[in-house]
């Protein structure tokens, strides 16, 4: 029992500096408003395109898709938004019976969409996260940098999804900018976290353990997807999923030509109506290519260690303990993202990692099951 209280002790400055961590920078908000509102609880009345089937009642604005799909959207233009380098976006959404359509943001949106001066579309963030199916009210926020070349910008209401109705009320765009405390305060903590996680290295004895070039590099990975920008995060993401789909697209070829070319395009059609199917079936593993890697990172990272365990012949108790270690790990990592200026932490995100550490922890288990079983029935 004493051994088990020692062990916590040495894990509470951790602990605790975890929940300080969750605590404050849960609540503190690194942005301060620099001006008026540029919209706020906008109406018809105000916006500049309307198209689709669109009510409004109550400050509420109802947008609905029927089953022949055609779209609706609103559109409000923003004026002064270029004098500003931040605007903050935020609203409330309702959906019934959103299906999204062929891509996962053909649903329920908001957007801030920018344009240069020739009045062409300028690929920035421009999008809080969509939302589908059946969902109550829900606050969503999120902040967007205006772009050096814009030249105007507006605010988007729609529902492209396949069908379904939307409901969208409290949306107001605000110029906002970062508070000075907040830088300071960030690097306050990633201080204190470095110094941290300096002490732990020596007291838990990780430059012992017969594996630890390949979990420190592991962590070292886990460190930097969890503290990558927003957009490089969203940049690898689509090309990890365009990879994927061209490759899963495209129909097998021959070295053979042949004369029947309407037969081979017949075949063709089929396997890339046939994949691509495949493709569809299987959208939100390819959707969230960053989910992967939670997984993936975490299940190697807690495989490696239990590989170093059993070369170091530890205790099965060990196991265990190492178990709670890597999960507090997670619980940091996620944390951690408080101090960046364009991610936040998601239990989802914590709840695969747990998913990557069971897997890892089974394929450990049936690896070291099956090596002592050959010794024993192997000998003839």
């Amino acid at each position: 029992m004493d051994h088990w209280k020692d062990k916590l002790k040495l894990r509470v400055p951790a602990i605790l500096l975890l929940v300080a961590t969750l605590l404050f920078w849960g609540l503190y908000d690194p942005y301060g408003t620099v001006g008026p509102a540029l919209i706020k609880t906008p109406i018809l009345a105000d916006a500049y395109q309307i198209r689709g089937d669109i009510s409004e009642a109550d400050g509420v604005l109802t947008l609905r898709v029927p089953n022949t799909g055609k779209r609706a959207d609103l559109r409000f233009k923003l004026a002064h938004a270029t004098e500003f380098s931040i605007i903050r976006v935020s609203g409330a959404i309702r959906t019934e019976n959103v299906i999204e359509g062929k891509h996962t943001w053909r649903s329920a949106r908001i957007l801030l969409t920018q344009r240069d001066d020739k009045g062409k579309w300028i690929s920035v963030k421009h999008s809080l996260p969509p939302k589908q199916g059946t969902a109550p009210w829900t606050k969503q926020t999120q902040e967007f940098k205006i772009h050096p070349l814009t030249f105007s910008a507006e605010l988007v209401i729609q529902q492209t999804g396949k069908s379904g109705t939307a409901e969208f009320k409290d949306i107001i765009a605000q110029p906002v900018e970062v508070k000075a405390s907040y830088t300071w305060l960030r690097n306050l903590f990633i201080i204190t976290w470095v110094f941290m996680a300096l002490v732990y290295y020596r007291r838990c004895r990780l430059n012992r353990r017969k594996l630890r070039i390949l979990i420190l590099l592991n962590t070292i990975a886990i460190l930097f997807g969890t503290l990558m920008p927003a957009d490089w995060l969203e940049g690898i993401s689509q090309q990890l999923k365009q990879k994927a789909s061209i490759s899963l697209l495209q129909p097998a070829t021959s070295n053979v030509k042949s004369k029947a070319t309407p037969t081979i395009s017949i075949k063709s059609s089929g396997i890339v109506a046939a994949k691509s199917s495949w493709v569809e079936q299987f959208n939100p593993v390819f959707a969230s290519p960053q989910k992967l890697g939670h997984f993936a990172l975490f299940a190697s990272l807690c495989f490696l260690v239990y590989c170093s365990a059993w070369i170091e012949k530890q205790h099965p108790v060990y196991y265990f303990k190492v178990g709670l270690d890597i999960l507090l790990f997670a619980g940091v990592t996620e944390s951690l993202q408080y101090l960046t200026t364009d991610r936040t932490p998601s239990v989802t995100d914590w709840i695969i990692d747990i998913f990557g550490m069971l897997t890892a922890f089974a394929l450990f288990q049936t690896i070291k099951l099956t090596a002592q079983l050959i010794p024993r029935y192997g000998k003839p």
